[in-house]
């Protein structure tokens, strides 16, 4: 059995390093295949058996150097290195597989993948705990995640040209409800009223708007995030009156509960759909004025910085870092925010 520890080390890692090259080299290889169905060459041609060889080739360099870093990672008292190697690795190793995917998905198939130590969310326990302490009704919250493919897509659209063509931080907002009970229910359109998909009651509430609509959600199931801030209205704007600001927001919000999403991210005018920061802007619209918030013009500019005239996907609308760019006009107070975003918007402080 001693043996067979480097040779289960050296075949699952090469294993794994071939399915990681795969997902990076994929969007090339189907530019290959296309290529070679275009030029009606054989698949399994001169070229094609050549290629295979030197990713045989790779892949034997690649395990011997497994195999040697190990060995002169060894620990002194360890009897079987290959065998801790091998074991500590695959126990980093996390399958996911959805046999049923999100209720907005058209084309329900399941899928899978594999991912190697996969890390958790950046806001933890503690600065939860810090979050619930200072919230109140009315508070916009604003996050971001690490890795979604949307999210990269979202902070790059929210490109424009009076950030000096800078990419946006944070990719969702929402407003904090507190506590929502029966009476909160009455407001609701009858539709989802008892919809627990769409609404809920409990201590900590926010609503927002995702793919399947307008919902209410736990406001410890929206902090698992890996950047967050808390946003509140600044209390001494002139000729605001904060409760009714606030009683505005959470009855205007859940009257728009079940309305569907907005995936073209322009509707500012009309309000019978929403993307996440259309609803927040949309909640507070009788202050707009005091706020100075309004729909500015976004676009992806895939050549910036060199390239500032070259843009897609232009649209007059609201993205969450407009919310947070309020903190620095003086219509807003940040409350807290994880470390990494004040460092990110140059505040001195992860609370304020």
């Amino acid at each position: 059995m001693k043996f067979a520890w480097p040779v289960l080390l050296v075949l699952f890692r090469a294993l794994y390093f071939v399915y990681s090259l795969w997902c990076l080299l994929f969007p090339l290889v189907a530019v290959w295949f296309v290529i070679v169905l275009v030029r009606n060459e054989s698949l399994l041609g001169q070229p094609t058996r050549q290629w295979a060889q030197a990713l045989l080739v790779a892949l034997l360099l690649f395990s011997a150097w497994v195999l040697a870093l190990v060995f002169v990672r060894r620990l002194p008292d360890d009897p079987n290195p290959f065998q801790s190697a091998f074991l500590s690795w695959f126990g980093t190793l996390r399958g996911f597989w959805i046999a049923q995917p999100g209720d907005r998905v058209q084309l329900k198939l399941p899928s899978g993948y594999l991912v190697e130590n996969p890390p958790a969310y950046r806001i933890r326990g503690r600065e939860i705990q810090q979050v619930l302490h200072a919230i109140k009704p009315g508070d916009i919250l604003l996050r971001g995640y690490d890795g979604y493919v949307d999210g990269i897509m979202i902070r790059h659209a929210s490109v424009c040209s009076h950030k000096n063509f800078r990419p946006g931080w944070f990719t969702h907002a929402a407003i904090y409800m507190g506590e929502l009970d029966a009476q909160d229910q009455h407001q609701v359109p009858a539709p989802y009223q008892h919809n627990t998909d769409y609404f809920q009651k409990g201590p900590h509430m926010v609503i927002h708007a995702m793919a399947k609509g307008v919902h209410s959600q736990d406001l410890l199931t929206f902090c698992r995030s890996d950047y967050l801030a808390v946003l509140r209205i600044k209390p001494d704007l002139k000729d605001l009156d904060m409760e009714a600001a606030v009683t505005h927001a959470r009855q205007a919000a859940l009257k728009k509960i079940g309305d569907s999403y907005d995936f073209d991210a322009s509707d500012t005018k009309r309000f019978h759909r929403f993307s996440c920061s259309q609803l927040v802007y949309y909640c507070l619209h009788p202050i707009h004025d005091l706020l100075k918030i309004a729909p500015l013009l976004h676009a992806i500019y895939p050549l910036s910085p060199f390239n500032k005239k070259l843009a897609i996907f232009k649209r007059v609308t609201i993205i969450p870092d407009d919310f947070y760019a309020l903190v620095q006009q003086g219509s807003m107070d940040c409350i807290w925010q994880d470390p990494i975003s004040a460092r990110q918007n140059g505040a001195d402080a992860a609370t304020t």
